[in-house]
């Protein structure tokens, strides 16, 4: 059985209220929930009243989403020393992994490399690459492994910017940790699952397929009705990757 996970945004209001909001309304349909920790300077100021300790009691598993606008122009130093405040916050939550986004500049590597080091010194939880609009995962494929990341596979992503070609990197989906499932809508808008097209329907049909079976998928679409409309499609996604397609006679 699949592990399902929904961000910790899908109504307004606190991490609190989202995730409380979750496990009355989504328990046993949802086994993980992701901190979602978008912005650098929000999410620091955080306090007991977003993230209060009683949610380690909730019914969930947890992974977090570190900002999307770390200070990466400063270097890795901040942007790892932010990243290690914030996940000190969830500590009582023991989350499994986190996901980071690459910088969109000319040394991203030597920046990851600094980054992977210092996380990898303080912090025994996995980090996760995950691919962007400016960063497909695949031309650093090597150095991914070396460095000892993990990959968050978003599917949304690989089919507005096309990046399929992580679909023919064995070494890559072998490291596939997390998938974030929604439909670009022409974009990178989040929609629900039944918006994708036919072929797009078909190419994460097959990307699903590829995946390892430890995965955990995340409907990563930040509206409780759009999750909860997609949980039914987002399992048939997943059964269907174990059905084989009889040939005909």
């Amino acid at each position: 059985m699949a592990t399902i996970a929904a961000p910790s945004c899908v109504i307004p209001g606190t991490t609190a209220q989202n995730v409380r909001f979750l496990a009355e309304r989504a328990a046993g349909r949802i086994q993980e929930i992701a901190v979602c920790f978008f912005e650098t300077e929000a999410c620091l100021s955080y306090t007991e009243d977003d993230l209060p300790k009683a949610m380690a009691e909730l019914p969930f598993s947890w992974h977090v989403h570190l900002p999307v606008d770390l200070p990466w122009h400063t270097g890795a130093e901040t942007p790892v020393r932010h990243a290690l405040r914030l996940m000190r916050k969830v500590e009582a939550l023991a989350p499994r992994m986190a996901v980071l986004h690459a910088p969109d500049l000319p040394a991203r590597r030597e920046l990851l490399a600094a980054f992977a080091d210092r996380w990898h010194a303080h912090c025994a939880i996995p980090l996760l690459l995950e691919n962007i609009d400016s960063f497909g995962l695949v031309d650093l494929a090597p150095f991914i492994v070396d460095a000892q990341f993990g990959v968050c596979l978003d599917l949304g992503h690989m089919l507005a910017y096309g990046h399929q070609d992580i679909l023919e990197a064995p070494e890559l989906l072998r490291r596939v940790q997390l998938a974030h499932w929604s439909a670009p809508g022409g974009a990178d808008r989040h929609l629900p699952l039944a918006h994708f097209t036919r072929e797009e329907g078909d190419l994460v049909r097959a990307a699903a397929a590829k995946l390892p079976d430890t995965t955990v998928h995340l409907l990563e679409i930040f509206d409780w009705n759009g999750v909860e409309e997609s949980l039914p499609l987002l399992h048939d996604f997943l059964y269907s990757r174990h059905c084989a397609i009889p040939s005909q006679a």
